[in-house]
């Protein structure tokens, strides 16, 4: 800011225009005092009173005389010019720095006020205004503050511009979401700071109409993440139109929550009907049969049993699956042998691997103890082991081995499966998703059992990981917290 300066140009001009009317006023008289004289001393001449070289020398004398009297009015005017003036500017020097002090937002600042004149009525007059713009730019700081505050602490992002198409506020949310600094936005064209054309669009309806919008538009073309976008016209205390905000939130999670719910009803319903289709076939076809061919019966009756023992294995999974992911089922934490708990599932599936002929082992000698519910980690075992000796050919081999950690121990259970393919490992623990449908289905799984799986050693607060080749088998690994 221009540094300006008008005390000292101002005491020099004030003693000058004093010291030029007093030598004009010293002047004026001299000249006619002289001139007065002269008269005098001609018409004294002409009565032969005095000689002429006696008036010349008075004459002399008499200016000699003024200008030494005007040499002594001028200094004295000029020392009693400085002194008035010098108190006359002093207060307004005072001023100055003060104001210069305001300039740089030293508020608060005031002079000293010793007289009631008019300089004095200024002083006091900025006093007033000082603590004026105090108040004023406390209670701005504290706005800003505040909505610094509220801004920087919302989730959402928000984006406000000018009638120019000019960014004048961001905050860190709708930086992040454009990959921005908060000062980087600002003062930028809102296409050049935010990259989306659906945005850019919708605040320009915004400004043009004088009305809110909302609607859904993407982060970036063919981008997955999902922006709920409201915008506002912004409008001044005349209802002038001055710009307009938009306040982003991101849905993307959301909608993904969406697509899996209606996915879910859509497997639960697909999963439902088809037993119940069955159920209904073959009860139509008994009781149109009346039950002549018993063996035709027995073979309808037995696979009708199938389908319905399916059904409730698939609605006590989706219950246990339900109880799990809402917490009304805690854990017991209790010091849990998996050793022994792996010796009581191979003990279950014994009889189903030997029918298959498959080897089923347990690799785990020594006692493993382990934090965690033992009932929901017994449903772990049996429900990976017993996915082993399913998708296992005969002759195959299901094992389960286990490795100690300084705080963790890693459990193993592997088979010479069938394997599965890379692209499915990333899904293999959603609901109801099968690498094979009709395979899964034929074998009696519901599709729930590996995210449940997943959920109870998530509550354990454990990992679990896949490793599979196709026709070479397939290792899970699960990793739970020592009991201490």
């Amino acid at each position: 800011m221009k540094k300006w300066s008008f005390t000292k140009p101002l005491l020099l001009k004030l003693t000058l225009l004093a010291l030029v009317v007093t030598l004009l006023s010293v002047g004026v008289t001299t000249f006619f005092v002289a001139h007065y004289a002269k008269i005098t001393l001609q018409d004294r001449v002409a009565a032969e009173l005095l000689s002429e070289e006696q008036i010349r020398e008075i004459y002399g004398d008499l200016i000699k005389g003024s200008v030494q009297i005007g040499i002594l009015v001028a200094a004295l005017a000029v020392g009693v010019a400085y002194i008035l003036n010098r108190a006359i500017t002093a207060p307004l020097q005072d001023l100055l720095v003060a104001v210069r002090r305001l300039q740089e937002r030293e508020f608060g600042r005031k002079v000293l006020v010793q007289r009631t004149d008019e300089i004095g009525q200024l002083g006091k007059a900025f006093n007033e205004l000082s603590e004026t713009l105090e108040e004023l730019f406390s209670t701005v700081s504290d706005r800003e503050s505040t909505l610094d505050t509220v801004l920087s602490s919302m989730d959402d992002g928000v984006i406000a511009v000018n009638m120019r198409r000019e960014v004048i506020l961001a905050n860190r949310a709708a930086a992040d979401l454009f990959q921005h600094e908060v000062v980087e936005m600002m003062g930028r064209n809102q296409f050049e700071a935010t990259r989306n054309e659906e945005l850019s669009r919708l605040l320009e309806k915004t400004m043009d109409d004088r009305v809110s919008f909302s609607q859904e538009v993407r982060l970036r073309p063919g981008s997955e993440r999902t922006l709920a976008v409201t915008c506002s016209p912004l409008e001044d205390q005349r209802g002038r139109i001055q710009g307009a905000v938009a306040v982003m939130r991101d849905v993307t999670s959301l909608r993904h929550l969406e697509q899996m719910r209606q996915a879910f009803v859509a497997n639960v319903s697909h999963e439902l009907r088809t037993p119940l289709t069955s159920i209904k076939g073959f009860s139509e076809t008994l009781l149109n049969s009346n039950f002549e061919d018993k063996a035709l019966s027995e073979r309808f009756l037995k696979i009708i049993n199938d389908e319905t023992d399916r059904m409730i294995a698939l609605i006590n999974d989706l219950l246990d699956l339900s109880r799990i992911e809402s917490g009304k089922q805690p854990l017991k934490k209790e010091p849990v042998d998996m050793k022994r708990v792996f010796e009581d599932t191979v003990l279950m599936l014994q009889g189903k691997a030997d029918e298959k002929g498959i080897t089923l082992e347990n690799n785990v000698y020594t006692s493993a103890i382990v934090e965690g519910d033992e009932k929901l980690l017994k449903q772990v075992a049996l429900n990976l082991v017993d996915n082993g000796v399913k998708y296992t050919p005969e002759g195959g081999k299901v094992w389960i081995e286990a490795e100690q950690g300084l705080d963790s121990i890693e459990f193993i259970i592997g088979d010479t499966g069938l394997g599965i393919a890379s692209e499915h490992l990333d899904r293999l623990f959603e609901r109801f998703y099968r690498v094979d449908k009709g395979r899964a289905r034929h074998m009696g799984g519901t599709g729930l059992g590996l995210a449940i799986v997943k959920h109870i050693i998530d509550k354990h607060k454990g990992t679990i990981a896949v490793e599979s080749r196709v026709g070479k088998g397939t290792k899970i690994r699960i990793t739970l917290k020592k009991m201490n």
